[in-house]
């Protein structure tokens, strides 16, 4: 299950989670799974109102959903080389959101989707300013780094639900 959303949240809104996730709390770390990544990480966003109350009611509304609750809220971010490695997820969904407010489609840095069981790509959703994926945890994915034509930190925030 993958489900796209473009034109997620009003401009107020994406310019507000941007300027949030632009302020100085990034540490380049490993993330939690058992392959080396070395990649940018702003952990500790379920702590923070604006995130885990504010903003996860505006996407519950947004996808007409009600969720148990969150495992954890926190943005990655990557850099030219900096691709992730496939990898499942904790909790039952994922919401990622992409809050750039631009994107060149040469800038790669899509989101890589496996079929069960092998390592043939099954579904790629290309990085897409305002783009909401929301996808099940136990699907077989990565995110790929941005081509070195981007200079900038490719930032996506990650939303690990668990269903009713």
């Amino acid at each position: 299950m993958i489900e796209v959303y473009d034109d997620f949240f009003e401009n107020e809104i994406q310019e507000e989670i941007l300027n949030r996730l632009t302020e100085p709390h990034w540490g380049i770390s490993g993330g939690t799974h058992t392959k080396p990544e070395i990649f940018w990480h702003y952990e500790g966003l379920e702590n923070e109102e604006y995130f885990s109350e504010y903003l996860y009611k505006k996407i519950c509304n947004k996808l007409d959903t009600e969720f148990k609750g969150f495992e954890r809220i926190y943005a990655n971010g990557q850099t030219a080389g900096q691709c992730g490695t496939p990898h499942y997820d904790d909790g039952d969904l994922t919401f990622l959101y992409y809050p750039l407010p631009n994107w060149d489609l040469n800038w790669q840095g899509h989101l890589i989707f496996f079929d069960d069981g092998n390592d043939e790509v099954s579904t790629i959703v290309q990085y897409k300013p305002n783009r909401a994926v929301l996808f099940s945890a136990d699907m077989w994915h990565y995110a790929d780094a941005p081509s070195r034509f981007y200079n900038g930190l490719r930032i996506s925030l990650a939303y690990k639900l668990w269903k009713k």
